[in-house]
């Protein structure tokens, strides 16, 4: 049983109050293209500014699973001047492949793809390409500037700063807790689902991890814990087959740090206060921590209060629009480090 990394959230992004389309993004353009990475061929959109001229521009990275192209997204960017390349994942779409038969890391190779491609086009300025990810993609950025030298800046939205298997222990702990039960239950059952997933991985630690699941069974939280996407114990039971998932064999402790230690170009990294799928002040301490060591000298870190994971605010009334300030955000910042290029001055 596949683990989903670090959920999505559950948001139609081109829909939402207080989204409008600002008169410089009715003249963008959008071209149909295709590039090939390794044995599969993708195919997106190129959103080109309405201007002419070479062009800064933006490879969009996908959250976690089915993911089409983020046309919204990049919209949003080639109406500040900056050009965005949204892509089908692979296996999505118009996009051949299959996400679901490699590890999530190797998705990365088509993002850098999708760089090599705009490099090759005149009227990009491939001195100025960066990367966006959202969730999933907020890993994959830094990861790729780790990789290509040709990434000229990473923007991670909920990108988390833990491995993606303490990523998910904080979503189920957080899905434990909307159910009513305690912080000492909730423990009780991270350190459970830790031994079950360290002896998947590893295969080590059969037998605490049998001892831990027999005490847990007269737990108040144990039927909750077995009802889980990651279906824990069936998970357990059928151990050899379990064993061969990319899950556990590389994705669950890979390890974003070494990434970001690695990483020298500008970065911007958002944040929801309210997010439920990543552990934000974690995850900000440990970016924080690592990048100050490395004696990185731009990278931003914004926290958007009462926001997401998708930075939307929810109200009570069911309505849910944009943190404020986050468009604004990542346009200052992106314009303010792709300014040497050729973009339209009224865009500033």
């Amino acid at each position: 049983m596949r683990v989903p990394v670090c959920f999505t959230a559950a948001v139609v992004f081109g829909v939402c109050a207080g989204c409008s389309r600002s008169a410089s993004q009715a003249a963008v353009q959008q071209e149909p293209v295709t590039f090939s990475s390794g044995d599969a061929t993708l195919a997106g959109t190129l959103f080109l500014p309405g201007t002419p001229g070479k062009h800064p521009a933006v490879v969009l990275f996908h959250g976690s699973g089915p993911q089409a192209r983020d046309s919204a997204r990049a919209e949003w960017f080639a109406g500040w001047g900056v050009a965005a390349l949204a892509y089908d994942k692979r296996g999505v779409g118009e996009s051949t492949g299959d996400f679901r038969t490699i590890p999530f890391q190797d998705l990365v190779d088509d993002g850098i793809a999708g760089i090599d491609f705009l490099k090759s086009r005149t009227d990009i300025d491939a001195l100025h390409i960066g990367v966006w990810g959202l969730s999933q993609g907020g890993w994959l950025g830094p990861l790729a500037a780790s990789r290509c030298r040709d990434v000229a800046f990473v923007i991670a939205v909920s990108g988390p700063g833990v491995t993606p298997g303490e990523q998910m222990v904080f979503y189920y702990e957080n899905e434990l807790r909307a159910r009513g039960f305690s912080d000492r239950e909730i423990e009780e059952a991270s350190a459970l689902r830790r031994k079950v997933w360290n002896y998947l991985a590893t295969g080590l630690g059969y037998d605490q991890a049998k001892s831990a699941i027999r005490r847990a069974r007269a737990k108040r939280w144990y039927a909750s814990l077995i009802a889980q996407r990651d279906h824990l114990i069936a998970s357990f039971d059928h151990a050899e087959a379990a064993k061969d998932d990319d899950w556990y064999k590389t994705e669950m402790n890979y390890d974003p740090v070494a990434a970001l230690r690695k990483l020298k170009v500008p970065a911007l990294f958002l944040f929801g206060s309210d997010d439920e799928l990543v552990p934000v002040p974690k995850s900000v301490e440990i970016i924080r921590r690592t990048l100050t060591a490395t004696g990185h000298s731009d990278f931003t870190i914004k926290i958007f209060p009462g926001a997401d994971h998708g930075l939307y605010l929810r109200a009570a009334t069911g309505s849910i629009r944009l943190a404020p300030g986050y468009e604004e955000t990542m346009k200052e910042w992106v314009l303010k480090r792709v300014q040497s290029t050729d973009v339209s001055s009224g865009l500033y």
